[in-house]
């Protein structure tokens, strides 16, 4: 019975922090982030370096482009690279689950 009590009690405390994992994203620095990770092609203001551009980025300020695409497709992108640009980096042993979520309220904001 004992034993019973203990599984149930960790299987209510994981089930409580799971809830509260969208709380830690928070604290994820997506500025930094870009700065480190995405601001040598895409350039700090989202238009593209001369470098990047050269590879393919895309405008991170064009209102029609980011509305063409998901927000799946940038954590895709993001995690696994772009299937329309070899060029492009995958930052999915990069970065984490949560930080690649998080960046992509981030680049939406260069297009507002």
């Amino acid at each position: 019975m004992r034993s019973k009590v203990i599984v149930a009690l960790l299987f209510l405390i994981s089930i409580f922090c799971l809830g509260f994992s969208n709380v830690f994203a928070s604290d994820i620095d997506a500025p930094t982030i870009y700065a480190e990770k995405c601001a040598l092609c895409h350039g700090e203001d989202g238009k593209g370096t001369s470098a990047g551009i050269g590879f393919g980025t895309k405008d991170f300020t064009d209102k029609e482009w980011q509305g063409s695409r998901t927000d799946d497709e940038f954590v895709n992108s993001i995690t696994h690279g772009n299937p329309d640009n070899d060029n492009y980096i995958p930052f999915g042993d990069m970065l984490s689950e949560e930080e690649i979520k998080a960046m992509v309220p981030h680049v939406r904001a260069f297009a507002h």
